[in-house]
């Protein structure tokens, strides 16, 4: 048994070069719809492949869940549902990029899902990443070329303080109706570090060179 789980969802590809194959190779492995062919393309066998398959064609073999098209989960909330079902915490999501906008808010509202049922997920992709994380302290390494971005979600995020970057903080409010948190740096060596008493927090990783 694995408190990890590795969903691949059906948007845009991404390189092997951002995959966590540490992470990846003691996690619960599963493909949402057209999911299962970026996972094939990048070499990995899906524990499970779930979803409505109107995206793709469904695989002929392993272990296949298919759902009609006319339901009300996502194909990427019901792999989400069932990494939960089986125990899981920690969720990396790949291919949950790219597509339409409702898309993407959806995907992101998986994440604000998780959270709900004391678990935490990561969108990673190769030029993004997107997690939403509950109160609590949290350390975002320096990565050169990538942007540091906060917004809060669902609501205020309280006492919120930020140091090792440009533009440092020391409790203070971030609204979810004005965009304080766009585009900041990591300076330090040793990654910034964030930490905030309320409120549900997105932190955004985002590639600028």
């Amino acid at each position: 048994m694995t408190d990890r789980c590795c969903i691949f969802a059906g948007g845009d590809a991404v390189s092997e070069s951002c995959l966590d194959k540490e992470f990846i190779s003691s996690a619960l492995i599963i493909a949402a719809d057209r999911g299962h062919l970026l996972a094939k393309s990048l070499g990995i066998d899906a524990d499970v492949c779930i979803g409505d398959f109107d995206s793709s064609q469904k695989p002929v073999t392993g272990n296949i869940r298919c759902y009609p098209p006319e339901k009300d989960d996502t194909d990427l909330m019901l792999a989400v549902k069932l990494g939960l079902e089986k125990g899981c915490k920690l969720f990396q999501i790949y291919g949950a990029f790219g597509g339409s906008v409702d898309h993407l808010f959806g995907n992101i509202q998986s994440l604000a899902y998780l959270t709900e049922n004391d678990a935490q997920g990561v969108m990673i992709g190769d030029n993004d990443t997107i997690r939403l994380v509950r109160p609590g302290s949290y350390t975002e390494n320096e990565r050169v070329g990538w942007s540091l971005s906060l917004f809060a979600y669902g609501g205020d995020v309280e006492g919120l303080g930020i140091s090792g970057a440009k533009y440092n903080a020391d409790n203070i409010r971030l609204t979810d109706s004005f965009p304080l948190g766009v585009s900041n740096t990591v300076l330090s060596e040793n990654g910034a570090f964030i930490s905030f008493k309320s409120g549900r927090l997105m932190i955004i990783r985002s590639r600028r060179d």
